[in-house]
């Protein structure tokens, strides 16, 4: 287990022959400066920049996005099952996996009742999970 920083954490795991790199993100909120996010998207490009090919990623935790119900040319990354509206940090977060060729899980498959992970306020949103 490593801890990057106070918003990242990596375990490596191995699962039969496999070995698979689990990373706990906590990106930051909406409305938090664009420097911040920045940064930690940086550090998202190093983590799994730095993971050997021959591993599997998993990303999980909350990345404070919403990349929508519409694929709007992410081909190959969002599956098209999505969840509500998609947001600027939904656009940053499926930038983030075409350039390091992670999917985001959730969105390839279709499901009757979608589980919202947040409702507050009249807003709901579910949680996105990214896999190379």
């Amino acid at each position: 287990m490593k801890r990057v920083n106070e918003r990242i954490t990596c375990l490596k795991v191995l699962i039969g022959d496999k070995l698979v790199t689990c990373i706990c993100a906590y990106a930051p909120q909406t409305g938090r400066s664009a420097e911040e996010k920045d940064s930690f998207c940086a550090q998202m490009i190093s983590v799994t920049g730095s993971t050997p090919a021959s591993e599997l990623i998993v990303v999980g935790g909350d990345l404070n996005d919403h990349v929508g119900t519409n694929v709007d040319g992410y081909d190959g990354v969002h599956g098209g099952y999505g969840f509500g509206e998609r947001n600027a940090d939904g656009e940053r977060i499926l930038e983030f996996c075409d350039a390091m060729e992670l999917i985001v899980m959730n969105t390839y498959f279709q499901r009757q009742n979608k589980l919202a992970t947040y409702v507050s306020g009249g807003t709901v949103s579910a949680t996105d999970y990214l896999l190379l």
